[in-house]
C-alpha cells in the first residue's frame, strides 16, 4: 500500500453521503498543481472520507477553492466511465488525515478556518507539515 501526502484545492462543495452500510462519506476531488511556468500542469485525485473524518470535513466547511493537505492510502484505480462503455484510471485516496493550508483559504472567515491538527493515523502520531515553499516538481505517474 502507498502512502502519499498532496497539497490542492478542492474542485467541487461537499455533499455528505451515506453508503449502503450506514456509513457517512464524503468524496471529492482535489486538484494538485505540479511544475512551474510552461510546463506547469494540474493533476486530479479522488479522495474518499469516512466516517469522523467526513464529519470533520463538513464541520470545518471545507468547500470549493480551499486549498487544504490531505495524507492517506493511493490507489491506482480502473472504472467505468458515465457512458457505461469506456474504462480509465484515476489516482484514489483513502483518507487518514487533512488539514488547511494557512492563507490558502476559499474565502470564509478567518475563525471557521482555523482548525486543530488531529491525526486520525492508527498510531496517533503527528504529521507536521512542511514549513516554508512546496516545490510542485515531481515526476509523472507511468503509464
Amino acid at each position: 500500500m502507498s502512502q502519499i501526502h498532496i497539497i490542492g484545492r478542492v474542485t467541487a462543495d461537499f455533499e455528505l453521503q451515506t453508503s449502503t452500510n450506514n456509513i457517512p462519506y464524503v468524496r471529492f476531488s482535489l486538484a494538485e498543481r505540479l511544475g512551474y511556468g510552461e510546463k506547469a500542469r494540474t493533476q486530479y485525485l479522488q479522495v474518499w472520507a469516512w466516517q469522523e473524518d467526513a464529519a470533520r470535513l463538513m464541520k470545518y466547511k471545507v468547500k470549493k477553492g480551499s486549498l487544504i493537505w490531505v495524507s492517506g492510502s493511493l490507489e491506482l484505480e480502473i472504472f467505468q466511465k458515465l457512458d457505461g462503455v469506456t474504462k480509465d484510471k484515476r489516482l484514489k485516496v483513502t483518507l487518514d488525515n487533512w488539514g488547511f493550508i494557512p492563507g490558502g483559504k476559499a474565502s470564509a472567515s478567518s475563525s471557521d478556518n482555523e482548525v486543530p491538527h488531529v491525526s486520525t493515523s492508527p498510531d496517533n502520531s503527528e504529521q507536521a507539515m512542511p514549513d516554508g515553499e512546496i516545490d510542485g516538481d515531481r515526476e509523472p505517474l507511468p503509464e
